[in-house]
C-alpha cells in the first residue's frame, strides 16, 4: 500500500488538482476543486492540500481553522475528495485521519464538516471514523462533528 500524504496545493500541481473529480454521481454533492481553490485564495485561514498516494494525486480537501465567529476550538472540512479512479482504495479513510491530525496539531479540539444527508458514501465513510451527525443545517446539509484523532 503505498504510503498516503498530504501536501499544499501550488503551482506544481493546482492544475493536476482542478482536473481531479470523483464518479459523475458523486459530482452533484460537492463543488468542483477549482471552485473549492477560488473560495480558498479569499481566506487566509482555509488551507487546501492536495492528497497523494506515493507520488500519485488522488485527491483534494480543503479545511479551515477558527474563524472570527463561531467556537473558537473547531475546524471545518469543507472538502474531501477522491479522484473517481482512486476510489475503493482506503485513501478516503486515511486522508480523513491525516487531515484530522493537521487540524489537531494547528489547535482543533473539534472537527466539523457537512454533506448532502443522500450522499450515502460520506455519510458511512464519516460514521466510521466516529463523525456523530448533529443535525440539518440552514443548506439543507447534514452537520458532523467530533473530536480529531
Amino acid at each position: 500500500m503505498r504510503t498516503l500524504s498530504l501536501r499544499p496545493v501550488d503551482a506544481h500541481n493546482v492544475d493536476a488538482v482542478c482536473a481531479l473529480a470523483p464518479h459523475e454521481a458523486q459530482q452533484r454533492f460537492i463543488a468542483s476543486n477549482a471552485e473549492s481553490l477560488e473560495l480558498a485564495a479569499g481566506h487566509a485561514h482555509m488551507h487546501a492540500r492536495a492528497i497523494y498516494a506515493g507520488e500519485v494525486l488522488v485527491g483534494f480537501a480543503l479545511y479551515a481553522e477558527a474563524g472570527p465567529a463561531g467556537r473558537q476550538d473547531t475546524h471545518v472540512l469543507y472538502r474531501l475528495m477522491i479522484a473517481a479512479g482512486e476510489q475503493g482504495r482506503g485513501h478516503g479513510r486515511r486522508a480523513l485521519a491525516l487531515l484530522q491530525g493537521e487540524m489537531r496539531a494547528r489547535g482543533a479540539a473539534r472537527v466539523a464538516l457537512y454533506y448532502a444527508p443522500d450522499n450515502l458514501v460520506a455519510r458511512k465513510l464519516y460514521a466510521s471514523a466516529g463523525f456523530v451527525e448533529a443535525g440539518i443545517d440552514a443548506d439543507g446539509e447534514m452537520m458532523a462533528v467530533r473530536a480529531p484523532a
